[in-house]
């Protein structure tokens, strides 16, 4: 009795081949999704941090008889700040930085430091 050899793919095979491939796919897709907007915010809280440095960074370079409070916008993310006077030798600078996610959901950041006038 000979056997007959069967070579290739039934054709149900490859149509359960397909729905796994094509839910892989899905789930694929679905986490990169998730994954770009995590990014988005990442970028986001980055640019944030990075303004509120830069404020500081600013004012400790600053005369102290120019130290005024003011705002401004850096790609989208508005940032104010204020100077407060402590005593003779030092103020407070506080920084908030404001911005909006893609479903325009607000976030803030403050901070508060001191900085020491003169020597």
């Amino acid at each position: 009795m000979k056997l007959k050899k069967d070579d290739g793919f039934t054709m149900l095979e490859v149509m359960i081949g397909l729905v796994i491939f094509t839910l892989g796919l899905v789930l694929l897709s679905s986490m990169m999704m998730i994954s770009l907007k995590a990014n988005k915010w990442s970028d986001r809280t980055t640019q944030t941090v990075q303004l509120i440095r830069d404020k500081i960074e600013e004012a400790k370079n600053t005369d102290p008889a120019l130290m005024n409070d003011g705002s401004d916008v850096v790609n989208g993310i508005a940032r104010s700040w204020t100077f407060n006077d402590v005593t003779n030798n030092l103020k407070e600078l506080e920084v908030i930085v404001t911005w909006h996610d893609e479903r325009e959901a607000a976030h803030a950041c403050t901070t508060t430091t001191f900085l020491q006038i003169g020597s």
